[in-house]
Parts: C-alpha cells; sequence; structure tokens
C-alpha cells in the first residue's frame, strides 16, 4: 500500500506581488518554468525527500536555508532565479524573491535577509 503524501504548503507571504506581477510580463516562459520545477520540488518533498537527500540541477543552495530554483526548457531563456526558504519542520516552502543573473547579487541578499526574518519568527 503506498504511503500517504506529505503535507507541504507553499507559503509567499514574504515576496513582492509587484516584483513578481512585473517579472512575470517581462519573462513569461522562464517564469512559468521556475513555478513548474517549484511543483517538481515540492512533489519530492511531498513523497518524502528530505532537502538535500535529493539532486535536481535546477535545485540549489545559496546558504543560510535559501534554495534557488532555476528556469529549464526554455529556449534562448535570460537566466532566471526564483529564491526559496524550504522550512522542513513546519513543511512550508516560502517563495521570497524572483530576478535574473542581472540582479543576482542583490535577490540573493534580500531572500537571505526574509529567511532570517522567517527563522527569528519561527524560534519565538
Amino acid at each position: 500500500m503506498a504511503e500517504e503524501p506529505i503535507e507541504w504548503q507553499i507559503e509567499s507571504a514574504c515576496a513582492s506581488p509587484g516584483k513578481f506581477k512585473k517579472f512575470s510580463k517581462k519573462h513569461r516562459q522562464e517564469y512559468d518554468s521556475m513555478f513548474a520545477n517549484l511543483e517538481k520540488i515540492m512533489n519530492l518533498l511531498r513523497n518524502g525527500h528530505k532537502i538535500g537527500g535529493f539532486s535536481v540541477g535546477f535545485f540549489r543552495s545559496e546558504g543560510e536555508g535559501v534554495y534557488r530554483i532555476g528556469q529549464t526548457g526554455v529556449p534562448s531563456a535570460k537566466e532566471s532565479r526564483l529564491y526559496v526558504f524550504p522550512d522542513e519542520q513546519n513543511r512550508v516552502m516560502h517563495v521570497l524573491n524572483i530576478g535574473d543573473k542581472d540582479s543576482q547579487h542583490d535577490d540573493v541578499n534580500e531572500a537571505k535577509q526574509a529567511a532570517k526574518n522567517i527563522k527569528s519568527t519561527l524560534s519565538q
């Protein structure tokens, strides 16, 4: 008998709606690809895999608990990244930020600050 899937939720309260909307208008295919890849990661987690217990080329650590999800399968794509913070204890995937190669440095720093804020809230 198959095991019940593990409940994982996606939370986007830390994400800037305006930034995501602007990105989706400017780079629609990349945006769709990254969110499809997020769903692939969510399926792995829901099937009992742990962060670090699987290897997927588009999913990489940026340090401090932040991971990036890249776009795949988009011809002539703008290299793009969706930044997330997986809270394994509470089974919540926090969507933090989105950007491309040009804004990567700032995007990573903003995502790490958001993850730090989430962690401090969780430890209270």
